[in-house]
C-alpha cells in the first residue's frame, strides 16, 4: 500500500481498507487459510492508516498555526500610562509580510494598532503564543503565566470599566 499523508487521502484509504477487510472476512469460509493471511495483512494496513490519520489530524492544527504566523517578524507594544490599567493606552506595532504591488512580492511592513482589541486574530495569536514576554506586566499580573486568561480578564475589565482580583493592587 502506498502511504498518503493528507487527511482526505488517508480517510479515503481507511474507507477502502475497511471495505476490503469486510469482503475478505466474508470470503474466509470459502477460501481458507490464504484469506485469513490476507485479512490479517489488510487489518494491519487498516490499523496503520487509522493511526496515520489520527497523527495527521493532530498535526494539522499546528501546521495551520505555523502557516498563519510565519509572516510575522516583530511585535512591539508602547504604553501611554493612565491612572490605572483601564485608562492606560496601548499602541501595538507589528511587522508582517504584506504584498507590495511595486516589488511584486510580499515584503515586511509595519502595522499599527491602537489597543489590543483592534489587533487582527493572527497578530494577537503571534503575541500570545510566540512573544508572550512582550505582554505588559500589568496585564500578565491578572493571570500570571497564562497569557490567554490574562487577556480575557483584561478585555472583560475593559468592558466593565474595572478589574477584579489580586492584580488590582499591582
Amino acid at each position: 500500500m502506498t502511504q498518503n499523508n493528507t487527511l482526505a487521502d488517508i480517510a479515503t484509504e481507511i474507507e477502502a481498507l475497511d471495505t476490503q477487510l469486510l469482503k475478505i472476512k466474508d470470503l474466509i469460509d470459502l477460501i481458507g487459510q490464504s484469506a485469513i493471511l490476507k485479512a490479517d495483512e489488510v487489518a494491519k494496513a487498516f490499523a496503520d492508516a487509522k493511526d496515520r490519520f489520527a497523527d495527521a489530524l493532530a498535526n494539522q492544527g499546528e501546521v495551520e498555526r505555523e502557516e498563519r504566523l510565519k509572516n510575522f517578524t516583530d511585535i512591539r507594544i508602547v504604553a501611554s500610562p493612565g491612572h490605572n490599567l483601564m485608562t492606560t493606552a496601548f499602541t501595538i506595532y507589528y511587522t508582517r509580510k504584506a504584498w507590495d504591488n511595486d516589488a511584486k512580492e510580499s515584503l515586511p511592513k509595519v502595522f499599527e494598532c491602537k489597543g489590543f482589541a483592534g489587533l487582527d486574530d493572527a497578530a494577537y495569536e503571534y503575541l500570545v503564543t510566540v512573544k508572550p514576554h512582550l505582554i505588559p506586566a500589568e496585564i500578565m499580573a491578572l493571570a500570571p503565566g497564562n497569557a490567554q486568561e490574562a487577556f480575557g480578564l483584561y478585555f472583560v475589565g475593559k468592558q466593565r470599566g474595572y478589574v477584579k482580583g489580586a492584580a488590582v493592587a499591582v
